[in-house]
């Protein structure tokens, strides 16, 4: 049986959140607001970046000690392949004969370093930010290491704490919006990786008590994401600095709050094994699906619903093809990669940690 199947089964939930948010203009006869279909873009996004780091802190504290190189050659091999790929992919579909895109920052992920954040290749971002993590969070367990319990919780919080203080204060005097600015950029971005790694530090360290209370947490974690999706949906984000401020990182303590009951979710092993797959090519999903959109745009085919029928229709056909396609490319180019990868580098390359 998977070790963490259900949390295999929220990540697949938050990929296809995202592929709803960005189809549901299919649904446009339902007369929603567009910040309802937004909103589970946002979260189907956060869900996925801190369910990184959670992933990414319980594997390195298994693992004695942390080899920061090793990881940031895995790191690196993992997420700049297929971007790089599909990168290029939209350049071509694009017809940018190269003068109207600066397209050398995104190999670098410069673009995410100053807002606004370019429109073309927008999902570049989440990539980025999944960067940021993945390099970031080796450095901050090598230093955990020699820390006890407690005195980790207390840097883990610090560090997120200086993080969002770092975005306040560029709010504050820059006061950029809130989609291109504070959710995209990573300066604003440098306590995300905390989160992960504080709900991994905890799951390590006092398991048996948050499975004790999963169900309570997720109560918790619920009722945060519910104030988030209030906010969201009823405020003017670029009119409150307040909202800024205090949405992403009440958001993703919602997500962390989950985990536990995610992870203790016990599945059969063929759903299991389903949902293994589906999570396996959330990466591929979160890079190919807007793709497969403009494509779809290229090619002409019909996106305009005429009712609400029709819509869910096309919407189903919709999600079915975009998951098939991130399956596939998962299959065929992202999985034979990463299994190169981990003969090259392997996942353990030092002694397990006693435990």
């Amino acid at each position: 049986m998977n070790r963490f199947a259900g949390l295999d089964l929220l990540r697949a939930i938050a990929g296809l959140a995202l592929i709803v948010c960005h189809t549901a203009f299919l649904l446009a006869s339902l007369r929603l607001p567009d910040s309802v279909w937004l909103y589970l873009g946002l979260v189907g996004v956060e869900v996925f970046l801190v369910s990184l780091g959670f992933l990414l802190t319980c594997r390195m504290l298994e693992v004695a000690p942390v080899r920061i190189g090793h990881r940031w050659l895995r790191a690196i091999m993992r997420w700049w392949p297929l971007y790089l790929l599909m990168l290029g992919v939209n350049l071509f579909i694009s017809g940018a004969g190269t003068s109207s895109i600066q397209w050398m920052p995104y190999v670098v992920f410069a673009q995410n370093l100053a807002w606004p954040h370019p429109g073309f290749f927008g999902e570049a971002w989440i990539v980025a930010t999944a960067a940021m993590i993945a390099l970031l969070i080796p450095l901050v367990l090598r230093f955990l290491a020699r820390c006890s319990f407690v005195v980790g919780v207390g840097w883990i919080a610090g560090l997120l704490i200086a993080g969002c203080a770092v975005r306040s204060l560029v709010i504050g005097l820059q006061d950029p919006d809130f989609d291109f600015g504070v959710r995209k950029i990573l300066l604003m971005r440098l306590d995300l990786p905390f989160f992960g790694v504080l709900a991994g530090w905890l799951w390590m360290h006092r398991r048996s008590g948050l499975v004790r209370w999963r169900h309570a947490l997720a109560a918790s974690g619920v009722i945060a994401l519910a104030a988030t999706a209030y906010v969201y949906v009823s405020i003017a984000l670029d009119e409150s600095v307040l909202a800024r401020n205090a949405l992403l990182p009440l958001c993703d303590l919602g997500c962390v709050l989950l985990l536990p009951w995610a992870c203790s979710l016990r599945l059969g092993d063929r759903l299991s094994a389903v949902l293994r797959v589906f999570a396996a090519s959330m990466y591929a999903g979160l890079l190919t699906h807007v793709t497969v959109l403009r494509l779809g745009l290229i090619l002409g085919l019909p996106l305009a619903a005429q009712s609400a029928l029709q819509g869910f229709l096309m919407l189903s056909a919709c999600i079915l093809v975009c998951s098939g396609v991130a399956v596939l490319v998962w299959w065929l180019l992202d999985r034979p990669w990463l299994l190169l990868r981990d003969r090259l580098f392997p996942k353990h390359a030092g002694p397990i940690r006693e435990r």
